[in-house]
């Protein structure tokens, strides 16, 4: 009758069986498998925008133009000073095609006077003019192998008077890559052809 007894009380209480446990295995393992694919999806995303963000930071970060020989200056010895600046411009290696038409580029002159942008449309007031060295080439695409003549009139940039001595700092803004300067010191006798390196 005892043993009886006791043997009821243990019936009543229900243990754990083994699908149950495997269940409640399985449940949290999915759980696990949810979290970790979410924070390994957002781990990956976030390792594809920082190599995005690098590399159009590679990009910003280097000159897509490059100067190509000397800076010419030429000069008016009657009025001892500089008319006109010519040098050539190429792509820089392993860069994509620049946009060198009006608007696509801005120059900004430093010298006696600074003007935020001389190159424009309007040929009557522009003072930068850019012309292809390849001969058939017309349009303003700057490509891999081009090169293309940069000239610089003094005259259209309103109170501009290049002497002896005097320094300039042209900057080329192209809409990527990082900006060319060009920066030259005259030397200390105007002449009417100069190579300022």
């Amino acid at each position: 009758m005892f043993g009886m007894s006791r043997y009821r009380k243990f019936r009543k209480k229900r243990g754990l069986t083994g699908i149950e446990t495997a269940i409640i295995l399985i449940a949290f393992v999915i759980v696990a498998a949810a979290f970790a694919f979410a924070i390994l999806n957002v781990g990956f995303q976030t390792t594809q925008k920082s190599q995005s963000v690098i590399s159009e930071g590679m990009l910003q970060a280097s000159s897509s133009i490059e100067l190509v020989g000397a800076v010419i200056a030429k000069g008016s010895t009657t009025t001892n000073n500089v008319t006109y600046l010519e040098f050539t411009i190429q792509l820089s290696p392993g860069m994509t095609q620049v946009d060198l038409s009006p608007g696509k580029l801005i120059v900004s002159w430093f010298g006696d006077v600074y003007s935020m942008n001389i190159y424009s449309n309007d040929t009557n007031t522009t003072a930068v003019t850019i012309t292809a060295l390849t001969p058939g080439d017309t349009d303003l695409i700057l490509k891999p192998g081009e090169k293309y003549k940069v000239v610089v009139d003094l005259s259209k940039i309103p109170g501009e008077s290049l002497e002896a001595y005097d320094s300039f700092k042209i900057e080329f803004k192209p809409q990527k890559g990082a900006v060319l300067t060009v920066e030259r010191m005259l030397p200390a006798k105007i002449e009417t052809v100069m190579f300022l390196g």
